[in-house]
């Protein structure tokens, strides 16, 4: 029943809509329409990626110069219901009922990406080609987690009674920088032969970051709790925690996007690469390492009131680094950007006022299977808005709308979320994100 539902929820947007990928992708000028060039509408088009829509595609209806503010936040999940992560993201009280629904629907290795994203700039047209900046502070965080490591986490170890926990390939890489974006975009040719490439490198300033990596490490519990054995094989590293706020170079890094658009007969394609750059976290960065085997069977007292006081008080990080085998040390490392790929078909129908878009965007070095998506907008004078539908990736089935339009010729907004199922049947669909943009042409 849920797939006929979603097949059917999949054509009427697909249908009865007009996308333009955020409007990034559709016409301005008839002119140019007729003779069938390519045209973006801003040199931001395909240089940043958080979901179907293109969060910094702003089009300058009026003027050669616009300047902008735009953020975003988003929570992709491959399973954890909303129901569940809204209960996290608010400290909530997570019952037996929540739990269960959640685990249920998990699969044996799991994937999620979360972070924000905001920032202002201005770009500027001379002739046929267009320079800009903008500067940003950024968050993005992918998570990699077995069954068994949420299980143990949110239910204990009671279930896993002479059994083991295999928490091998779990992860997380969090890095939190300041970007200065510089921007070129070019037009050349016409007709069809035409192509638009926008073209970004980027400063990036890292001021915190945690790497976690989970080799082959389980975990087994002995019948009636007798004993705990572990064989636990882990890597963490963190920048330099003596240097704290988010103007702490504690990392330095480049980035670049590239996007190529060209038309296709009565279409038009576009292929965007996201993220192609890393950040070099400092040589005081602190790095811990785990490679040992551990049997624990408890701390025994003779006397509580004698003992206690004299074997706890000695317990700090330190004694426990030694206890477990965990060696420290300082030293610079790199971590690379979520490198992605996107590909994007466009058509214009009936008079430009209604168009379709269909798409596919990968994180091969994370996901496993792409994200394909499709979307739908029409535009009508003052405001445009447009339904989108996507699967994969980051993330399960769901469904989203935005709104565009402009107040006077110089201002131009835009409000809109990837994953709105999400709110209307928490327990059901995962994920959820929210944009919002503001721009003036002078």
């Amino acid at each position: 029943m849920m797939i006929k539902i979603h097949y059917r929820i999949f054509l009427i947007s697909f249908f009865i809509f007009h996308f333009s990928f955020s409007d990034s992708l559709a016409q301005s000028d008839s002119a140019i329409l007729l003779k069938k060039n390519v045209h973006l509408k801003s040199a931001f088009d395909g240089l940043y990626w958080a979901g179907p829509q293109n969060h910094f595609s702003i089009q300058n209806n009026y003027g050669n110069t616009f300047l902008f503010a735009s953020g975003a936040v988003f929570l992709n999940t491959q399973a954890l219901p909303f129901s569940f992560t809204k209960k996290i993201m608010q400290s909530g009280f997570l019952n037996n009922e929540i739990k269960n629904n959640a685990v249920n629907k998990l699969k044996d290795y799991n994937g999620a990406r979360f972070g924000y994203k905001y920032g202002s700039g201005f770009c500027t047209r001379i002739k046929k080609k267009e320079i800009g900046l903008e500067i940003s502070e950024e968050s993005v965080s992918i998570l990699n987690y077995r069954k068994d490591l949420f299980g143990l986490v949110f239910f204990g170890n009671a279930d896993y009674e002479d059994d083991t926990i295999f928490m091998r390939g779990s992860g997380i890489i969090n890095q939190d920088f300041h970007r200065a974006r510089f921007i070129f975009s070019t037009i050349s040719g016409v007709g069809d032969s035409s192509w638009q490439m926008n073209i970004s490198l980027s400063y990036l300033q890292g001021y915190h970051v945690n790497v976690l990596s989970v080799g082959n490490a389980k975990l087994y519990t002995a019948p009636m709790g007798e004993y705990l054995w572990m064989n636990s094989k882990f890597i963490f590293q963190t920048n330099d925690t003596t240097q704290t706020g988010s103007f702490a170079f504690n990392g330095n890094g480049i980035s670049l996007d590239l996007n190529l658009a060209f038309p296709a007969g009565k279409s038009q394609m576009m292929f965007a690469i996201n993220d192609a750059g890393f950040i070099h976290w400092n040589n005081q960065s602190l790095f811990y390492a785990m490679d040992t085997t551990l049997k624990f069977e408890g701390v025994e007292l003779v006397n509580v009131f004698t003992d206690a006081g004299s074997n706890l008080q000695n317990i700090n990080t330190d004694s426990i680094f030694n206890y477990l085998g965990v060696k420290q040390n300082k030293k610079g490392f790199n971590v690379n950007l979520p490198l992605r790929f996107s590909f994007i078909w466009h058509r214009l129908l009936n008079k430009n006022k209604i168009g379709l878009i269909g798409g596919i965007s990968f994180l091969p070095q994370y996901e496993n299977i792409p994200m394909v998506f499709c979307s739908a907008t029409y535009n009508f004078q003052q405001i445009q808005p447009a339904v989108t539908v996507s699967y994969g990736g980051f993330q399960r089935f769901n469904m989203g709308m935005n709104v565009s339009g402009k107040i006077t010729k110089h201002f131009k907004w835009m409000l809109g979320s990837n994953q709105m199922l999400s709110w209307l049947v928490a327990d059901r669909f995962s994920g959820v994100d929210f944009y919002s943009q503001l721009s003036y042409s002078f």
